[in-house]
């Protein structure tokens, strides 16, 4: 039985198939547009879902006893879907300049240093919350017809399962994650005036989301029964995978962005991390 790692970045998705010693064995690629205009960063998620469809049924047609999938992806970008996964907008991406005035809106509330107490985060509008306020105040009808709001890691997770769910390193980039308590924040989500319900459950890295829908696997050539594994924001894989294990180590990774990623052993103390950092305005 082989394991895959499906990884999903802002031009492209990459699937690498291992076998149970850890030895690569192939990698698929597949890219997909993104719309960056002075108004708006946006990626079109259906297009996204088909690179990613094409990545898993080249890997399943050579190596067709694949019994795990591992999610990974980038970021703070997000999506509302209908009740079948259906995107009802282009995704946001975490570039996008919308928000802005929305993040002011949740300091005035909340206060700066509240927010990155809470959240590990100094307010900035790259962070999902404050888009997916942009998105309530220009475009309700969109939040209205929404069932999910979902990142990239778990949306891909529930088009393959059903299941929704979102790893705790992911949630964390939203802006609205508690990161001492772990779950969402309600005092943000109800600043926000986001309801909690639209959100995925917080799950720690490595949970299992479960087998592939008969959908999924009928687009894919995968095994119905391989389990589907929500694993975390892209650059803490590439931590792991870089062998970065505790506070001795940070890895600098380059790519669509450019990542210094260290490692603590506890929580760090949030007044210095807040200084350390440029502030909204």
């Amino acid at each position: 039985m082989y394991i895959a790692g499906l990884d999903i970045g802002t031009t492209g998705c990459k699937c690498t198939v291992f076998d149970g010693d850890g030895h690569l064995l192939g990698k698929a690629y597949r890219d997909y547009p993104v719309r960056r205009a002075v108004g708006g960063h946006e990626i079109d998620i259906s297009a996204m879902m088909d690179g990613v469809y094409g990545a898993l049924s080249e890997m399943a047609s050579r190596y067709p006893d694949i019994g795990g999938i591992g999610v990974t992806s980038f970021g703070e970008t997000f999506v509302c879907v209908d009740g079948a996964g259906e995107p009802l907008h282009p995704a946001m991406l975490y570039t996008d300049p919308r928000g802005r005035e929305e993040c002011l809106e949740l300091v005035r509330k909340i206060g700066e240093k509240k927010i990155a107490e809470i959240t590990g985060l100094r307010p900035h509008e790259m962070y999902s919350i404050s888009k997916i306020m942009w998105l309530k105040r220009n475009r309700p009808e969109v939040l209205e017809a929404a069932r999910h709001i979902l990142l990239m890691e778990d949306y891909v997770v529930f088009r393959l399962t059903g299941v929704a769910q979102i790893d705790y390193s992911l949630a964390a980039r939203t802006m609205a994650f508690d990161i001492r308590k772990l779950c969402w924040s309600g005092e943000i989500l109800e600043a926000a005036g986001v309801d909690e319900k639209l959100l995925s459950v917080p799950v720690p890295t490595g949970t299992i989301a479960g087998s592939l829908l008969a959908s999924a696997a009928e687009k894919t050539g995968l095994r119905s029964d391989a389990q589907v594994v929500s694993v975390s924001h892209d650059q803490v894989s590439a931590a792991v995978g870089a062998g970065a294990f505790d506070a001795s180590v940070a890895v600098d990774g380059a790519g669509t962005v450019e990542c210094l990623t260290p490692v603590y052993d506890e929580i760090p103390d949030m007044d210095v991390m807040y200084q350390a950092v440029r502030p909204l305005v």
